[in-house]
């Protein structure tokens, strides 16, 4: 009787989720969108994962900064959903289980097999029963992976040995026993690590206490209070010292910035002003976004070897403070923390989210210029995957390489972030927009059609259109434009292809600046709705030059002639440069014009040349776009250029 009622209770979850079915560079992968629906995972490792709700984990293990080893106890509490006969966790086979009880009693039954625990309750756990897992064990896990769940590396430049964790995405199991469920967050959780007295051990919440223990030991006592997913839980051990300041969130309220740094004084002094820079990031983003969403508790670092961050809830843990690095680390507490992806194909809500808040940090408190920069950056780099979607395919979603491609989850998340901002035209929206979804979607998670909902409602504006081919289609718009004018009227052909076949077109709105030979240069915005688009806009003076996007708003590529070409007429490399550039012209020795100007349209440079190839030293310049044109036999041709 019990094993034909646990077959059927398995079997109607199984047929529910059958139905419902850190930056890397990725290449060469195949993508096809799928349907997909709020409520499950799908890297779900067993369906009976889903007969019960965790509401807290008390992790209390030994561990040290010389190895990975690791020894002591998870207790796990949670509810059952549904009738339960079967009780399963998660938990890495490096580990060894030493004992395990089931509310308060010795249980010898159970099976460790195949990263699972499966507990047989001597009687089923009734719908909405509480019950409570304790589970004793060690080991050594981990490897040198940089998913390994738990590492210990030696930071040559400190001499510093440091072992920490990095469970997202399937990778907590290696070091705790757990649920690896995105939709399933634990209410709250204690960490507590046991190491010896000249090391620290950093982690989530507040610290309640560090309490003396026999054999020149001590134990950190971590608690937090707030909802947190399970690959967001985290230690670190290392021979730390504790440099704390403060931000200040309005209203004489103040917040702890805790940073697990070395204990050496040359790496403060080296790295003083970049960890301080974490309270105006702080003190900025609870504006635009809404108040930091822990500050019952903390923020802080722990820094460790990791060749990056990993933005564990309340206590990143980074391998520098580099100031892009942090802003993004920071900006996950809002944008993958407080509201977590419901499934790791909407890796979008989490990194792309991030991704752009390294842009509105530099944005605002660097400048505009580093800020146009980093978008600079960022298309390059989003380019390099053309057929590539920012939605995980189902087929890939178990692919971490895949999950964090920075070319696809990251920056090309952030840059339909911008566009998002640019569409809406109205930066009052857009952060409110951002506000309404982290209130609507607070200590949960969250899929990209639930921000497209929230964006819809709050802008009023149908946003399908630009999800289908932004979110779900592959590439970017390909733009090859050409202009002239008659009399009063400027005509604009602009011609866009998909840099993949299975997007050919993009919708979109495009700025172009207008230069006249007499008076002030004018911003137009038109919309390209459909593959060949001719404009004509009346125009009262004689227009010199024509600029499309020249804020770079867009994800794309433009070419833009003022007549059209037969063929190609320069071609330049590299672009980007760093100081020169090599330019071949196709028409060969022929007298001609070549002007540099700035994205304004003031000329910066002007050349003189016959010749069919010619090198130019542009070291003068200082980093960021340029248009590039040439002039001859009375047409001239331009296109832009980037210095890095």
């Amino acid at each position: 009787m019990k094993l034909s009622r646990m077959i059927l209770s398995v079997f109607m979850v199984w047929t529910a989720y059958s139905v419902f079915g850190q930056e890397i560079d990725y290449k060469n992968f195949s993508e096809t969108k799928s349907i997909r629906f709020n409520d499950l995972d799908n890297s779900l490792a067993d369906p009976r994962l889903l007969l019960y709700d965790i509401t807290f984990y008390y992790i209390d293990l030994e561990a040290n900064n010389i190895s990975t080893s690791i020894k002591g106890f998870t207790e796990i509490k949670g509810s059952s959903l549904n009738e339960i006969s079967e009780l399963l966790f998660e938990l890495s086979g490096e580990v060894t289980i030493d004992s395990l009880f089931l509310n308060g009693s010795v249980d010898t039954g159970y099976i460790h097999a195949n990263d699972l625990i499966i507990i047989n309750p001597d009687t089923f756990i009734n719908e909405g029963e509480y019950f409570t897992v304790r589970i004793y064990y060690h080991g050594e896990p981990g490897s040198d992976d940089f998913f390994s769940g738990i590492s210990n590396r030696i930071d040559n430049n400190w001499n510093q040995r440091i072992t920490y964790t990095l469970s997202e995405p399937f990778s907590a199991k290696t070091w705790f026993p757990c649920k690896q469920v995105l939709t399933d967050k634990a209410d709250s959780a204690y960490i507590f690590i046991t190491t010896d007295t000249s090391l620290m051990a950093g982690s989530n919440g507040l610290l309640t206490g560090i309490t003396p223990l026999p054999g020149g030991r001590q134990r950190f006592e971590w608690k937090t209070s707030y909802p947190i997913a399970f690959y967001l839980l985290s230690f670190t051990v290392a021979d730390y010292r504790d440099y704390s300041i403060y931000a200040y969130l309005g209203n004489n309220d103040s917040l702890l910035i805790q940073n697990y740094i070395f204990d050496i004084n040359d790496f403060l002094e080296v790295n003083r002003g970049d960890i301080d820079a974490t309270a105006d990031m702080i003190e900025l983003y609870s504006g635009l976004f809404s108040i930091y969403p822990f500050h019952h508790e903390k923020y802080g670092h722990c820094y460790a070897p990791m060749g990056g961050g990993m933005e564990h809830q309340t206590m990143t843990t980074l391998s520098s403070f580099n100031f892009s690095l942090v802003a993004h680390e920071l900006g996950h507490q809002w944008f993958g923390d407080y509201v977590t992806c419901a499934t790791w194909q909407d890796i979008w809500i989490n990194e792309g989210f991030a991704s752009y808040t390294e842009y509105i940090a530099l944005e605002n408190l660097v400048s505009d210029e580093d800020a146009a920069l980093w978008m600079i950056s960022a298309h390059e780099i989003a380019r390099t995957e053309p057929d590539g979607s920012i939605f995980i395919p189902e087929q890939d979603v178990n692919n971490e390489r895949r999950i964090f491609s920075s070319a696809l989850s990251y920056k090309k998340g952030a840059a339909i972030l911008h566009m998002i901002r640019y569409e809406l035209n109205n930066d009052s929206l857009f952060f409110s927009t951002l506000r309404t979804y982290l209130g609507n979607f607070k200590d949960s998670t969250a899929t990209g059609l639930d921000f497209k909902e929230v964006l819809e409602v709050s802008s009023g504006q149908d946003f399908n259109w630009f999800f289908d081919q932004w979110y779900f289609g592959k590439g970017y718009p390909i733009f090859s434009m050409t202009w002239w004018q008659e009399k009063d009227s400027l005509f604009i052909i602009s011609s866009e292809t998909g840099s993949s076949t299975e997007t050919p077109f993009f919708r979109t709105h495009i700025d172009f600046r207008l230069r006249f030979v007499n008076g002030p240069d004018t911003m137009i915005r038109l919309e390209q709705t459909m593959n060949n688009h001719t404009f004509c806009i009346p125009v009262s003076e004689f227009v010199s030059d024509v600029l499309p996007d020249p804020d770079n708003w867009l994800l794309d590529v433009i070419t833009i002639v003022k007549k059209p070409l037969q063929g190609v007429v320069f071609i330049i490399n590299p672009n980007p440069f760093t100081d020169n550039i090599r330019i071949e012209f196709n028409a060969g020795n022929i007298k001609r014009d070549i002007f540099i100007a700035d994205m304004t349209g003031k000329i910066l440079s002007r050349y003189e040349t016959e010749s069919a190839v010619i090198n130019l030293s542009l070291k003068k310049l200082i980093r960021g776009m340029y248009m590039f044109t040439v002039v001859e036999n009375g047409k001239s041709y331009s296109t832009k250029i980037v210095k890095e």
